[in-house]
């Protein structure tokens, strides 16, 4: 899944945030060794990392940075505005523009790596922008980036075009290009196609809906999808399925314990924020059918 990250939200994934800094140090810094970047205790930052940047963060079932990248509204200051000067063109500073940045993949899910980019991640990482872009309203993404990634965008089908010659930096360091291109609904359709994911992928959490006391499951109403899941499966086979992963994961022999701990936290979280939902649209069946309404088994509600 894409989560996106910001100002208001970001208290949630310290680790997360903490791993995509460490990864932009390693890339950038290292790899690249780019003139005037800012990289302390081996996390690279800058001053667009502001209060308006969003992080698009693709994270995989451990909870870690798989890909992610950068997004800022160029009502604000931005990476191109910056460097303006690569662009020919006026650099826009509209609601419905936004830049884009730092596009940076864990090793293992980089090109050089894999044959097949973009992996599965970036896949859904490009499926992702383009459901933000839909939320924001936006028309158009901008950014200075290097050549072979602009190459690699428009040999997807993204409608890219440069704003300037493309130019080597810092005595042939590399190739870089200003560049915009298109987003919308009819990109994300040819995205979908092109990638094979159907499904939506972008998560926001609104921590004003997190319950400071309480569970969660309070401020959680099921989802169309979610109810014909239920519906289709049934309450109690999700329950006995969730039960038997988390007591496979707690007796299983695996190298990283704290990792297993994890998920038997996350699968009980999940049983937390779900089971009000799932109570509900239990209660709505069996009085729909005439039947007694029925209380959910003391495991589902243990920790509420």
């Amino acid at each position: 899944m894409i989560h996106a990250v910001g100002a208001a939200n970001q208290h949630l994934y310290a680790r997360q945030l903490d791993q995509m800094f460490r990864m932009r140090h390693v890339f950038y810094v290292e790899g690249h060794g780019w003139d005037g970047l800012t990289s302390r205790d081996g996390k690279e930052t800058d001053e667009f990392d502001d209060e308006n940047a969003i992080y698009l963060m693709s994270v995989d079932p451990f909870g870690d940075v798989a890909a992610s990248v950068r997004l800022n509204p160029t009502a604000g200051s931005t990476l191109l505005q910056k460097f303006h000067d690569w662009s020919d063109e006026p650099i826009p500073k509209l609601e419905s523009v936004w830049d884009i940045s730092r596009w940076i993949a864990a090793p293992k899910h980089r090109r050089s790596d894999n044959p097949r980019w973009p992996s599965n991640h970036q896949r859904e990482l490009m499926v992702g922008i383009l459901e933000f872009c839909q939320t924001r309203g936006l028309t158009h993404l901008v950014m200075l980036a290097e050549l072979r990634l602009a190459e690699r965008i428009a040999a997807y089908g993204w409608p890219l075009r440069y704003l300037g010659k493309p130019r080597e930096y810092e005595g042939g360091k590399g190739t870089a290009v200003a560049a915009e291109f298109e987003v919308g609904q009819h990109v994300l359709a040819l995205t979908r196609a092109k990638t094979g994911v159907m499904g939506s992928v972008l998560i926001e959490i609104d921590p004003f809906r997190v319950a400071s006391k309480g569970p969660l499951a309070s401020a959680v109403s099921p989802s169309p999808e979610l109810r014909d899941v239920v519906a289709e499966i049934g309450a109690d086979k999700i329950r006995a399925l969730v039960r038997a992963v988390a007591h496979d994961l707690a007796g299983a022999e695996v190298e990283d314990r704290a990792r297993a701990i994890e998920l038997i936290g996350a699968f009980n979280r999940l049983l937390e924020t779900a089971a009000c939902g799932l109570e509900d649209l239990e209660d709505d069946r069996e009085r729909g059918a005439g039947g007694e309404t029925s209380s959910a088994p003391a495991e589902w509600r243990a920790s509420r």
